[in-house]
C-alpha cells in the first residue's frame, strides 16, 4: 500500500510535521489522530525521511500496540510488538518465558535490521534489559561450510542463556545427538536442525516440532541470546552477592542474608540459578533499556502521553506494593529494588532522539514544551462488514463529496470481484493490482487491510477496509456480582486487565498460556497476583473468572495474595455487613410502617429474603457497595 504514503507527502499537515523532523524542529506534536492515522503518520514519516534509521512507537496499551504493529506491517514497515514481561524472584523452574523470547527477539531483530519499528507500552519499553553490546557480543551467525567445532557452538549456546534437553519442544532449548545439533532461537519463526561434518557445518535446516521433519535448508541462522540475564562467572556474581549481602542492615536484614546465602551456594556449587533476576544490577552495572537499541537519529512516538504516564505511575505504584511484601519476606533486599526506568526517565531518553507526540485530541499542557503543532482534522471509519448495499451507500456520499475513494479488499481476488459487482451498481470502481496514484470521482479497489478505515475531509481521502470479525464463542455463564463482568469469551480480555477469580479474588490478566501437564497440552489462563504469584486457570475454567469493574482510584487496585486468606476475610466482612444492613434496613422498614397505621412485624424468612436479594457474589471492594445501597434505602419512599 505505498500508494497511500506517496499520497499523504501531498497532505500538508503530514507535510508540516515531515518538515519538523528533517528540520530538528522537536518535540513535534500532531493532534487529531486515532490509531490507524498514528500508523499511517509513523510509515510516512519512516518512508520520507532516509536518514531516520527506525522509530520506537509508545502505545498506550497492549490492544493499541498490537493494532499499530498489525497496520505498520500492512503499509509495508517491518515491525514488531514488544511486551513487558514478569521478573523472576523466586528461584523456579517452571517459569514461562514466551514475554522474554518476544522481547529478545525484537532486539535481535532490531540489531540486524530486519525490523525498524519497535511497538512498546512505555512500562516494558521502561524495563532493564540486556545491554546491546551484550547481545550483540553473544550473536553469532552460523551457514553451510563454515568451519567451527560442535564443542564451540555448544558452549556459545550454554552461554547465551540456552537449556539442554533430549529433544527440543519450545524456544531457548537445544539438543545434540552425536553430530545432528538441534537449537530454537528466540529470532526465530522454526527449530534449526545443523549437521556437522568434523569441525564444518555440513547443512543447515529448519524443522517441525511436531512431525521432527525438515521443512527447508536455510542459507544462514542467528544464534542469539535465549534470556535477559546472563551469568558469564557464577563465582564473580557470588562474590559481589556476599559483598553486598555484608552491607545489610535492619530486621529484614537476616531472612535476606539466607535468601542470598543459598543463592550463592548454588552458584559455587554450579547448579542453575532461576532467579538471576534479582541481580541483574550486580550482572549489568550499566543497565539499558529497549531506548538504548535506537540511534540519536531514531523517531521515539508518544501516542497519547497522558496516558502513558497514567499507566507508568500505576505500574510502579503496583511495584511498590510487590517490593514491600518481597522484602518483607527477604526475597529481594536494599539495593537490589530497581528494575525499571521512571516516565521522566523516559522523557529524557525520547528527548535524546527525535520525539513525536501523537495526540488524538488538543491537551491545554504537554509533558515537554513543543516546538511544531500540527492539528489534524481526520476520522476513523468502522471496518467494511462485507455488505455490498452498505458499501454501496458509504461510497455514493463520499463521491457526493469528490473524494478519492479507497477499498481495501483483502486478497487481489476478492478485489476484483468487488470491483466488478460495484460497478454493476452503477459505482465508477476500478481494480488495481499496484495502483502508483488515485484519481478522482473514482473508486480504487485492491488488495490489503488496515485494522479500521480512515478519512481526511480536507485531503479529500477516504480510505474502507475490509476486516473479517470472527462471531464470538460464547461459555457458560456464571452468577453476575457487584464489580466485576461476566466473561463470553476469551477476546473480552486484553493483557493487563484486572480479574477476578471466584477463590482467590483480584489479580491482572498476564495472556493466554499453553503449558504440559502430564504429556497433555493445554491453554491456560495467567493472573498474576501480589508479590509476583502466578495463577493458571485452564480456559474451561473461565466461569470462574471475571472482568473487575469496581473502583479504581485512578487506576491503582490493590492485589491479593495467594493462600495468605486476605480474600476469604473480605468476603466474610461482606456477608456480616449484608447480614447488619438487612437488619437496619427492615427495622428502618418496620418503623415507618407502625407509623403510618400499618402493622408489621418482620420475622426471621422475611430477613433471609431480605439478605437474599442484596448477597449477590462478593468481590474486593464489596463493603463500599453495601454502604451505598443502605445510605439509598435509608432515604428512599417506605417499601411496598
Amino acid at each position: 500500500m505505498q500508494f497511500l504514503l506517496q499520497d499523504l507527502s501531498s497532505f500538508p499537515p503530514f507535510a508540516a510535521l515531515l518538515e519538523a523532523v528533517k528540520t530538528n524542529a522537536l518535540p513535534a506534536c500532531g493532534t487529531g489522530l486515532s490509531g490507524v492515522h498514528k500508523a499511517l503518520f509513523t510509515a510516512g514519516l519512516l518512508r520520507h525521511d532516509p536518514e531516520v534509521p527506525a522509530a520506537l512507537f509508545l502505545c498506550g496499551d497492549e490492544a493499541e500496540g498490537q493494532r499499530v504493529c498489525e497496520d505498520l506491517n500492512h503499509l509495508g514497515i517491518p515491525a514488531e510488538f514488544y511486551p513487558a514481561r514478569d521478573l523472576s524472584f523466586r528461584d523456579m523452574e517452571g517459569v514461562s518465558r514466551e514475554y522474554e523470547h518476544q522481547r529478545l527477539k525484537v532486539l535481535s531483530r532490531l540489531l540486524s535490521g530486519e525490523i525498524i519499528c519497535a511497538v512498546a507500552c512505555v512500562d516494558a519499553a521502561c524495563q532493564y534489559t540486556i545491554p546491546p553490546k551484550e547481545q550483540e557480543s553473544r550473536t553469532l551467525r552460523l551457514q553451510p561450510e563454515q568451519e567451527i567445532s560442535l564443542d564451540e557452538v555448544l558452549s556459545t549456546l550454554v552461554r547465551c542463556g540456552y537449556t539442554r534437553a533430549e529433544q527440543i519442544d519450545g524456544e531457548g532449548q537445544f539438543s545434540c545427538r552425536g553430530g545432528i545439533l538441534d537449537f530454537f532461537p528466540p529470532s526465530g519463526k522454526y527449530p534449526v536442525r545443523m549437521e556437522f561434518w568434523g569441525d564444518v557445518i555440513d547443512t543447515v535446516s529448519s524443522f517441525d516440532l511436531t512431525s521432527q521433519r525438515r521443512i527447508e535448508s536455510l542459507p544462514c541462522v542467528t544464534l542469539s541470546p535465549a534470556a535477559e540475564v546472563l551469568i558469564d562467572d557464577p563465582s564473580s556474581l557470588a562474590q559481589k552477592i556476599k559483598k553486598h549481602a555484608s552491607t545489610l542492615r535492619g530486621k529484614q536484614a537476616p531472612k535476606a542474608k539466607e535468601h542470598l546465602s543459598a543463592c550463592c551456594e548454588k552458584l559455587e556449587n554450579g547448579a542453575s540459578l532461576h532467579c538471576a533476576d534479582t541481580f541483574l544490577s550486580l550482572i549489568y552495572p550499566e543497565q539499558a533499556t529497549l531506548f538504548d537499541y535506537f540511534s540519536e537519529d531514531a523517531l521515539v512516538l508518544f501516542s497519547d502521553a497522558a496516558k502513558q504516564k497514567e499507566r507508568m505511575r500505576a505500574a510502579q505504584w503496583q511495584w511498590s506494593e510487590d517490593c514491600k511484601a518481597l522484602l518483607e519476606e527477604g526475597v529481594l533486599c536494599r539495593g537490589l529494588t530497581e528494575f525499571s526506568l521512571s516516565f521522566s526517565d523516559a522523557l529524557d531518553s525520547a528527548l535524546r532522539r527525535r520525539p513525536v507526540f501523537l495526540e488524538a485530541f488538543v491537551r491545554g499542557s504537554n509533558e515537554v514544551p513543543l516546538k511544531t503543532l500540527v492539528n489534524v482534522s481526520a476520522r476513523q471509519l468502522s471496518p467494511w462488514s462485507g455488505s455490498v448495499s452498505l458499501l454501496c451507500e458509504d461510497l455514493s456520499a463520499m463521491l457526493a463529496v469528490k473524494s478519492r475513494c479507497v477499498v481495501l479488499a483483502g486478497s487481489d481476488k476478492a478485489a476484483k470481484t468487488l470491483a466488478d459487482d460495484l460497478r454493476d451498481r452503477n459505482i465508477p470502481a476500478y481494480f488495481s493490482e499496484n495502483p502508483r496514484s488515485l484519481a478522482a470521482g473514482k473508486v480504487l479497489v485492491t488488495a490489503g487491510v488496515l485494522t479500521a478505515g480512515l478519512e481526511f475531509p480536507e485531503h479529500k481521502l477516504s480510505v474502507i477496509t475490509y476486516r473479517h470479525i470472527p462471531q464470538t464463542r460464547t461459555v457458560k455463564q456464571f452468577k453476575k456480582n457487584g464489580n466485576a463482568q461476566e466473561l463470553y469469551s476469551l477476546s473480552d480480555l486484553t493483557v493487563g486487565d484486572y480479574v477476578v477469580h471466584a477463590v482467590h479474588g483480584v489479580g491482572v490478566f498476564q495472556g493466554i498460556h499453553k503449558l504440559e501437564m502430564q504429556g497433555v497440552t493445554k491453554d491456560y489462563i495467567k493472573v498474576q497476583y501480589a508479590k509476583k504469584d502466578t495463577l493458571y486457570v485452564p480456559v474451561t475454567q473461565l466461569d470462574m473468572v471475571a472482568k473487575y469493574i469496581g473502583p479504581r482510584e485512578d487506576s491503582l487496585v490493590k492485589l491479593n495474595r495467594l493462600g495468605s486468606g486476605d480474600w476469604q476475610k473480605s468476603k466474610t466482612k461482606v456477608r456480616h455487613a449484608v447480614r447488619e444492613m438487612a437488619k437496619e434496613l427492615i427495622a428502618l422498614y418496620a418503623k415507618r410502617m407502625n407509623a403510618e397505621g400499618h402493622a408489621f412485624s418482620p420475622d426471621t424468612e422475611y430477613q433471609k429474603d431480605f439478605e437474599s436479594h442484596f448477597a449477590y457474589e462478593e468481590t474486593g471492594d464489596q463493603l463500599r457497595c453495601v454502604q451505598e445501597i443502605k445510605e439509598d434505602m435509608e432515604q428512599s419512599a417506605p417499601m411496598d
